[in-house]
């Protein structure tokens, strides 16, 4: 499951509520701008697989682009079928992204459905149903707005 921490860890250099971009200390990146599509295309897959609407297929143009440009080749072994970039950096990251794809981990690999977060995370639930970053943030403040919502709507 290192692949999938690894992809957490890159959409995470980019703080959406505080507007911290840590992008720039990540090892091995030449292309500042490539890696930010990058990020952006694996945050928007990540929100697909928690059920948002996103552009799948944009994001994935993205980053077979980016695994094109970073040489990444698949190595053949005893335990499996890894996938590995030469170079690192941006393409270690997209590797990982095709491993977890590869080995089924992918849906489980998510970003928090509060448009002000979307912060990465693995769902580590039975059934797959996490949506939050973390039900003491972002879900807590959902359950409020939803509150809101009904009861405010009950009084009009």
């Amino acid at each position: 499951m290192e692949h999938v921490k690894l992809v957490c860890d890159f959409v995470n250099t980019l703080e959406l509520e505080d507007g911290v971009d840590r992008l720039a200390e990540w090892p091995g990146l030449d292309d500042l701008d490539e890696a930010r599509e990058v990020r952006e295309a694996l945050r928007e897959l990540l929100r697909a697989n928690n059920g948002c609407d996103a552009e799948r297929e944009r994001a994935l143009a993205v980053l077979d682009a980016a695994a094109v440009r970073a040489g990444i080749a698949v190595r053949l072994a005893a335990d499996g079928v890894r996938l590995e970039a030469p170079r690192g950096g941006v393409g270690a990251v997209v590797a990982a992204a095709a491993q977890a794809m590869a080995d089924g981990s992918w849906p489980r690999v998510k970003a928090c459905r509060s448009d002000t977060c979307r912060w990465a995370f693995v769902d580590g639930a039975r059934n797959h149903s996490r949506q939050w970053c973390s039900m003491q943030v972002c879900g807590n403040r959902e359950k409020a707005r939803a509150f809101r919502r009904r009861h405010g709507a009950a009084r009009a």
